[in-house]
């Protein structure tokens, strides 16, 4: 497509394979912390609140788990559980457990360092907006070999309002110099869609390697691909 210079990936779901990176994370994140209130039965339940499937174990398009951000997911545990430490301890805790625990297990879609690599070679500016933390952004962005290559990294911590807000974009756009109609989104949810729909985005483009279908996002997206490494052919 003519006129992109810049694309904005979401990270988990998108860089990254969801279920393989980051389940082992979210359900030993919420047995540790149950164990350590004394109440180890409410693991289950501390999940399913926030987007887990009792039944199949996957983790539900659009749930808190698969697009949400740590403090909102740390609040609504320790309102089940009031016995879990105060926020500005418990939130601090869940990031660190899961960039350890899910960085154990990342597991990258395909050869996401030789993509971007060849999209750098073309002038393409790259971007990685996540609503993991910051920290957790920059570790993976090393262990996958791309930390070099990446413009620019932002975190749910990192602007006023997290994905499905614009403001990710939007500084994208500021620290490389473009405009959004030149810059694509990529993402696997309706939030990462959504913030590129509503930051002017030049194309939005969906992929099917994090919990939700393409049934789920193609009312938002201006084409839904297998994986990233199809988005080189439509720019």
């Amino acid at each position: 497509m003519v006129g992109i210079r810049g694309i904005v990936f979401d990270k988990d779901g998108t860089l990254i394979d969801f279920e393989r990176s980051w389940v082992p994370a979210l359900v030993g994140s919420a047995e540790e912390l149950a164990m350590r209130a004394g109440r180890p039965n409410m693991a289950a339940v501390m999940l399913e609140a926030v987007g887990r499937c009792p039944d199949t174990g996957r983790i539900l398009p659009g749930s808190q788990l698969a697009a949400g951000t740590t403090d909102v997911v740390a609040a609504q545990w320790r309102d089940l559980v009031p016995e879990l430490p105060p926020l500005q301890s418990l939130i601090p805790w869940i990031d660190d457990y899961w960039n350890r625990v899910g960085h154990a297990h990342l597991t990258p879609v395909g050869d996401v360092a030789g993509f971007m690599s060849g999209l750098s070679r073309r002038g393409i500016k790259l971007g990685v907006a996540t609503n993991d933390s910051e920290a957790g952004a920059r570790q993976s962005m090393s262990t996958l070999g791309i930390e070099t290559l990446v413009d620019f990294v932002a975190g749910y911590d990192s602007v006023a309002r997290p994905k499905p807000s614009p403001d990710m974009i939007l500084a994208f756009c500021d620290a490389v110099g473009l405009m959004p109609g030149n810059v694509a989104m990529v993402g696997d949810s309706v939030g990462d869609l959504t913030a590129g729909r509503s930051a002017g985005c030049g194309l939005v483009v969906g992929v099917l390697t994090g919990p939700s279908d393409a049934s789920d996002l193609e009312p938002y997206a201006d084409f839904v691909v297998t994986d990233l490494h199809h988005i080189a052919d439509l720019i």
